[in-house]
């Protein structure tokens, strides 16, 4: 495996400097939501041989071009999903929850707005729901990230009313745009966009424009049952984007790193990373078969305050990460529909450990309790013991400020080399598709 992805790597190194001087570049726009640089490093050790030291090689090796700021246009320093995408799409800060919006609460042209205008093809491809923070500030423009509902309608308008600033959109949703007081679907069906809810569809769709929503909310997590799902998706978006003979941009969100980060999963965020390395070994084909190609990854911010080692002991053991078997959310919602008296030895088969008398005891606190007290304790437990058993640290449940890494190759990739601030990607990124 390391020898092929090293030609692959070599080959796209070779010809990613070559451009067709008479067409614009595609451009693929990837965003590791939550992806600080601390959790690439915990992806390559959970790769690498823990005895030997030999470290694998990633997809995320080679391209490394600098590192960005994150903070939002407040007081706050720590940026949400919604002010990150929104600088990274449109290249300007904004509040808190901002959806493609500026402080004022006025739209803000995206860089998929400003491609369409070009005569782009553009698509977006997520882990999330489509109208999730990330991949809604690149095709709309709302006051709220939270409004859901109000989003999804956004988006359905676009293509009802021939506006539509995407051409593939392929994620999560259904619940959004498939509603009691409203059926997107149908009515989007009746208008001529394909709508397929079932992922084993999706190389049965022969062209866009088309929409896929494959779960109610996001999709599964990597470590559960979404192992191949965001390679799987950003395939068929590239098929269908490149068929028409004309450039196109994609956005592709890693968007359950961010996920698992909030749950304090390390196991969970590891799996997360290798769905993002697969799906980069889609991007890496791809390019070295189109040259005229601009790849350029960040994320939006860093979320967990994630750190491979704990409480003073020098040590993070990846073998041990790599042995949990489930997400702490799936692990929770099972054990919630057993005896509490089987919760121990169903923690200990999933973690692949013995459980010492302190986890038993952390697992018999939380049975105590009801109701949501009881969830929130049991999920409190899981952390403790997979951080504890593997050695990983968090400071919190949310995001932080540091600095996140910046990726690039291709044309026009010298432009996002050094340390610069996220609007940049955005502002960079509008020039060259203008």
């Amino acid at each position: 495996m390391k020898r092929t992805l090293l030609a692959a790597s070599v080959a796209l190194l070779a010809t990613s400097a070559v451009a067709d001087d008479h067409q614009k570049p595609n451009i693929i726009y990837v965003i590791g939501d939550g992806m600080g640089f601390e959790f690439i490093s915990a992806y390559r050790y959970a790769m690498s041989n823990l005895e030997t030291k030999d470290i694998a090689e990633t997809q995320f090796d080679h391209y490394l071009t600098g590192a960005a700021t994150t903070y939002p246009e407040d007081d706050t320093w720590v940026t949400d999903s919604a002010a990150g995408a929104t600088a990274l799409a449109a290249g300007e800060k904004s509040y808190n929850g901002a959806i493609g919006m500026d402080n004022d609460k006025t739209a803000l042209k995206t860089v998929m707005e400003y491609a369409k205008d070009s005569g782009y093809m553009t698509g977006s491809v997520s882990t999330s729901q489509v109208n999730h923070a990330t991949p809604a500030s690149f095709f709309s423009h709302h006051p709220s990230r939270y409004e859901y509902n109000e989003i999804a309608d956004l988006m359905a308008q676009q293509y009802i009313k021939d506006e539509a600033s995407y051409d593939v959109l392929l994620g999560g949703g259904q619940q959004y745009f498939i509603r009691d007081d409203k059926n997107w679907v149908e009515l989007l069906q009746q208008h001529g966009l394909q709508v397929i809810q079932d992922m084993q569809m999706l190389d049965q769709v022969e062209q866009a424009p088309v929409m896929g929503l494959f779960a109610p909310k996001g999709l599964p997590h990597a470590i559960d049952e979404g192992k191949d799902s965001l390679a799987r998706m950003t395939s068929t978006a590239l098929r269908l984007l490149s068929a028409e003979d004309k450039p196109f941009a994609l956005m592709i969100e890693g968007s359950q790193i961010d996920w698992c980060g909030h749950a304090n999963d390390i196991a969970c965020a590891v799996h997360e990373m290798d769905s993002l390395n697969k799906t980069l070994e889609v991007v890496n084909e791809f390019i070295a078969e189109n040259p005229n190609t601009l790849f350029v990854m960040t994320a939006d911010h860093s979320t967990g305050g994630l750190t491979l080692g704990r409480d003073g002991e020098y040590a993070w053991y990846s073998d041990r990460v790599m042995a949990i078997e489930s997400s702490i959310a799936t692990m929770r919602g099972e054990l919630l529909e057993m005896d509490a008296d089987q919760w121990a030895d169903y923690v200990a088969d999933k973690v692949n450990s013995e459980l010492t008398q302190d986890y038993i005891d952390e697992l018999a606190l939380a049975a105590e309790q009801q109701g949501e007290a009881r969830e929130e304790a049991l999920h409190n437990a899981l952390v403790y013991i997979t951080g504890d058993i593997t050695g990983t640290g968090w400071t919190g449940s949310g995001h932080t400020a540091v600095d996140v890494p910046v990726f690039a190759t291709g044309p026009n990739a010298d432009q996002f080399r050094g340390y610069m601030d996220n609007t940049a990607l955005g502002k960079r990124l509008i020039d060259i598709v203008r």
